[in-house]
This record gives C-alpha cells, structure tokens and sequence, in this order.
C-alpha cells in the first residue's frame, strides 16, 4: 500500500503562508501541492450510501484550487471496519458543477500501483498513481468510483454543499449516469493534489460549519474559502497559492461530538 506523502503545507494564519510560499520560490523542481481536500469523518446514519448493495457507481464533483498538468487522488476508508474494493476509479471535466454530465472525450482512467482496481484495507487511505491530466485553477473535477459493494461504515464528509450521484451498475465512463439518485455529500474521496510550480504552495483552513460552507450554495462552490482562493489566484505574486478546506460541521477541539449550537460572542 502506499504511503501518504507530506504535502506542502503552511498554516492557517495567511503570514506565515505568504512567508513559506516565498521561501519556497528558489527551488527549481515541480513539487506535489494539494488543490482540494476535505476531512473525513465516520458518515452519520442517515447521510449514508445505501449499504450492502453490490456493484454501485459512484459520480462526485469537487472544486480545485491550483491548476496542473499531473494529478493525483486521495481515497479513504478511514472509519470502514472491513476492507473497501473499487473495481474502477476514473477522472474527467464535468459539464457543470450541478450535473452528473462530464464533458467529451475527457474522462481517464486512474490507476493504483499499477492496476485499475484498488482494496483499501480498513481504517487506512491510499493514493492513485500520477495521471497526466490538464486542471485549471477554480475548476471542477468529476471523480467516478465503482465500488465492488458499498459498505455500512462509511467514509466520507457530509457537508459537501456538492451534489454526488449514484446507480447500481459499472458506469464510470458514462457521460450521464443513467437513471441516477443524488444526494448532497461526498464519499470515499479525501484530496486532489497536483504537480505544480517550485514556489507553489497551499494554506490549511481548519474550523467548524462557517469553514465547511454553512450558508453556501449548493453546488456553487461559494464557500468564503472558495473565494479567498480565487482572490489569492487573481493576486500578483499569490497564484500559486492552494486553499485546502479541512473545516468540519460542529467541529470541536476538546470534546468529543458535534456542536449543534453556534453562540456570537457578547459586545458587553
């Protein structure tokens, strides 16, 4: 199995970002930088997959942030007590962010160590081999999963404000999915890094429902961490600056459970 390697990372507070992603501007070799991640979590009940079903496509569309030539994908089964198959896993431009569509001639094949196929053991994640791959910057990415059978401890984050869609079946090189459901969260998938330039690098954004995207549209890829990227990629000098959103609905530091509450802080 393969090793999650470190990213280049800086932390939340945008001067040290700044200051790493300078630093960073005398290497001369393309690097490994995150474009789009979200944290994985146990999937509650009634958010899940339908479970035990055999042979089930899986259509996911995410947002990146830094744009390449070479990408690669994370998946997670994290949380799962039994190993997880997928028979298929491909990439490809979706039409638009709120359609299970993927544009012509654009979906490829990812494969892992080698083969089309992957068994991620329980409680574990693993990384696709590079594919050359075109991205941009702010676009969307559509990644197709087939899973051999869809467990009932699942991996995954719920607060997507993205759209999935799902048929039983093999249909990952579809075009459209046919006689699909959908449903409002992500599964399975946890980053998408890329090959970018010696001096790019990417800024983790941790926090609760406001990071997550409370509030956001749905499939409009409008979260405030969304903009903050597009602002950096439209900065002088800021570019190549990645935004990874590991925020989590509810998320606490020092006790466990979700927060259902959010109190402002009194002006008194």
């Amino acid at each position: 199995m393969q090793q999650i390697s470190t990213l280049k990372q800086c932390t939340v507070l945008v001067v040290l970002a700044v200051s790493a992603f300078s630093a960073e501007s005398t290497q001369s070799a393309p690097q490994w930088v995150g474009s789009w991640a979200a944290s994985q979590q146990l999937v509650e009940t009634q958010n899940t997959l339908p479970s035990n079903v055999h042979g089930v496509t899986l259509r996911q569309i995410v947002h990146l942030s830094q744009g390449g030539k070479i990408i690669r994908l994370h998946l997670s089964n994290r949380f799962g007590d039994l190993p997880l198959h997928f028979t298929a896993v491909h990439a490809a431009i979706p039409v638009t962010s709120a359609s299970d569509k993927i544009a012509p001639d654009t979906d490829r094949s990812l494969t892992f160590s080698g083969t089309t196929d992957v068994i991620i053991p329980a409680h574990a994640d693993y990384i696709s081999d590079p594919l050359q791959f075109q991205v941009s910057a702010l676009s969307n990415l559509t990644i197709t999963l087939h899973l051999d059978t869809v467990p009932t401890e699942q991996t995954g984050h719920p607060g997507s404000r993205a759209t999935s869609y799902f048929v039983q079946g093999d249909h990952v090189a579809a075009l459209e999915l046919p006689q699909k459901e959908s449903i409002d969260h992500w599964y399975f998938i946890a980053g998408i890094d890329v090959v970018a330039s010696p001096n790019a690098a990417a800024v983790v954004v941790l926090g609760d429902s406001i990071t997550d995207g409370y509030g956001a549209t749905t499939n409009g890829n409008d979260r405030w961490t969304d903009v903050l990227a597009a602002r950096l990629q439209s900065g002088v000098g800021t570019g190549n600056l990645a935004i990874l959103n590991q925020g989590i609905g509810g998320n606490r530091v020092i006790t466990d459970g979700s927060r259902t509450e959010c109190a402002l802080p009194s002006r008194s």
